[in-house]
């Protein structure tokens, strides 16, 4: 039973132990929809993202979530890897060392997910939800149920048509392959995703185009006072190019000595990011790293850079920029 007594109609597992994007905030807004409609849903979540995304105010304090997932080894990881690096220069040529403590990193953060599999296995085969709804890490831990058969229909929602960069790993590839050919629909973000679904092997008629995304105009709204502040947010991917980003202020302050710009984003791709901050002489006027109350900055932006590889559509932070009144380029 859920905290209410009724038997779960849905629940939803989000979990991801590697920062907060604009996947997380979109789903954490569904979550939180459905809750205000009275749906019998339940969340299964990992602390570091249930904690993230209650500063961040997607998630409200009384929203308790039904399991909520440790995180001793990623705790142990971001530990001993944060010990190892404190201090360290970003200058060029000592970008190699911090890319291998982040892909050590990634590894030891995702064993906990096969421990969760034993407490998420548990719970479903107790409370036995009517459905499950399945986005980014939430895909993994039900495997070893739906292999067996024990485990409801899925639901499984696909953000990037990249799925080998969205997942991070060729083993975690294998397991989210199979994840999606063990869902009964997969919830495609854009239909350029579903074209890459498509391509994968899924039956078109398997796949569902979401609607599009929402976004909160009562925290994220213009500033009285708008600044000479260029952002960029997103995961520190290649798909997202912060690497162009930040070439592309250096061109911009040499025009516009005022202006300073934001990095709101992190992944492993962000070593690379601050010695090309360092290298660009820009360590002065650029922040890289992501903020709880994004919508602080994107309220006196003037200007928001989206320079995903695939389409745009829909991007959370994009949207949240625009309804800033921030300029989208």
């Amino acid at each position: 039973m859920t905290e209410n007594g009724r038997v779960p109609a849905v629940a939803m597992l989000l979990l991801n132990n590697s920062g907060i994007g604009g996947a997380e905030r979109r789903f954490a807004q569904v979550y939180e929809g459905l809750r205000d409609r009275k749906i019998a849903i339940s969340l299964v979540i990992n602390e570091s993202l249930l904690a993230g995304l209650r500063r961040t105010g997607v998630l409200v304090s009384n929203g308790a979530p039904t399991l909520v997932l440790k995180e001793r080894v990623g705790r142990l990881a971001r530990y001993v890897i944060g010990r190892a690096s404190e201090g360290e220069s970003h200058e060029v040529g000592r970008e190699t060392p911090g890319r291998m403590r982040t892909a050590l990193a990634f590894g030891l953060r995702k064993a906990d997910y096969a421990i969760g599999c034993l407490s998420v296995g548990w719970w479903l085969l107790r409370r036995r939800p009517k459905l499950l709804h399945l986005v980014l890490g939430g895909a993994y831990v039900v495997l070893p149920l739906q292999v067996m058969g024990w485990a409801p229909p899925a639901v499984v929602s696909v953000v990037n048509p990249n799925l080998r960069e969205m997942v991070g790993s060729a083993l975690g590839l294998c397991l989210y392959r199979l994840a999606l050919r063990l869902a009964r629909v997969v919830d495609a973000l854009s239909e350029s995703i579903r074209d890459a679904l498509v391509q994968e092997g899924i039956a078109p008629e398997r796949i569902w185009v979401s609607a599009g995304s929402c976004v909160n105009t009562t925290r994220f709204r213009p500033a009285s006072v708008k600044r000479p502040w260029v952002v960029f947010a997103g995961r520190l991917i290649p798909e997202k190019n912060p690497g162009l980003f930040v070439e592309a202020c250096a061109l911009v302050r040499a025009r516009v000595p005022a202006a300073r710009f934001f990095v709101l984003g992190e992944g492993p791709l962000r070593h690379q990011v601050l010695a090309l901050v360092q290298r660009q002489g820009l360590e002065s006027v650029t922040e890289v790293g992501w903020r709880t109350q994004v919508e602080s900055i994107l309220g006196e932006a003037m200007v928001f850079v989206s320079l995903q590889r695939t389409d745009n559509y829909p991007s959370q932070s994009l949207l949240e920029a625009m309804a800033c009144g921030a300029a989208a380029v």
